[in-house]
């Protein structure tokens, strides 16, 4: 933040340090290579541009292993001589560094097991740990999913009209846009327009509906109201031609199949 580069800059004058460049970045530091601008502030040192780094905090520069490597090994090998930060500035920054840097990948790691731990004990009481689906809300206070009171209905009719067998995803489509105006729910960046045939297929392969949440590989019994029963979900993946894990009926050849056939 501007805040924070200002103070960069005054340590910078304090210690009569030149700066070649400023370097801001807010993709997440956990994953190593997906920072483009972090890989162009090594490729500028490694040609000899720079030989010294102002941070914030030494855990702003990486929380993962690979890249922490990278950085360790450019300060062993003199590339780079010295990383400062507002807190301190050490002597031993090769050691502080390998400290600093694995401490902060701990924390990414220990923060991924709370949250893991917190989505499974959310889903074994029938929460679901995403965003709801088409004619449910997310309820933010009681932290549960109910019913949109403007889309349960509807949606619940697109089902049964895909239950009749009549229509076919296309035409229900032109249905729910044409003839009812349904419209998505109208969210920051998205939403607030006519659901699309993409839309319309993700909610009939979705058993959400049938009240099973889905999760990492596991099905919990979601604690929401059902638009379906599991036979009724079953049934419409079957008219969409979806295998649905039930074995199909076995075909056997007869003695003098094609020679002779029945009368009727």
């Amino acid at each position: 933040i501007d805040d924070q580069i200002n103070r960069l800059h005054e340590l910078a004058k304090s210690q009569q340090l030149e700066i070649v460049g400023e370097f801001k970045e807010s993709k997440s530091a956990k994953k190593p290579h997906e920072r483009s601008i972090f890989l162009e502030m090594l490729n500028r040192i490694e040609k000899g541009e720079a030989d010294g780094i102002l941070c914030w905090q030494i855990n702003r520069l990486s929380r993962n292993p690979v890249d922490s490597g990278t950085i360790q090994w450019m300060l062993q090998n003199g590339l780079l001589k010295s990383i400062q930060t507002i807190e301190y500035l050490p002597v031993d920054i090769v050691l502080l560094f390998s400290v600093e840097s694995g401490m902060a990948n701990q924390f990414i790691l220990d923060l991924r097991k709370n949250t893991m731990r917190g989505m499974e004990s959310k889903l074994q009481k029938g929460g679901s740990p995403s965003l709801a689906r088409l004619g449910y809300l997310n309820d933010r206070l009681e932290k549960t999913i109910v019913k949109d009171p403007e889309r349960f209905e509807q949606v619940k009719e697109i089902w049964s009209l895909m239950l009749t067998g009549t229509y076919s995803v296309s035409q229900i489509l032109e249905i729910v846009n044409d003839d009812w105006g349904f419209k998505t729910v109208q969210r920051k960046q998205r939403g607030g327009t006519p659901l699309s045939l993409s839309g319309l297929y993700s909610l009939f392969y979705s058993k959400f509906y049938a009240g099973i949440i889905e999760w990492g590989g596991h099905a919990y019994t979601g604690s929401h109201e059902a638009m379906v029963t599991i036979e009724q979900y079953e049934r419409v993946q079957g008219l969409l031609g979806k295998n649905t894990g039930k074995p199909r009926p076995k075909t056997y050849q007869h003695p003098f199949s094609g020679i002779i056939s029945c009368g009727e």
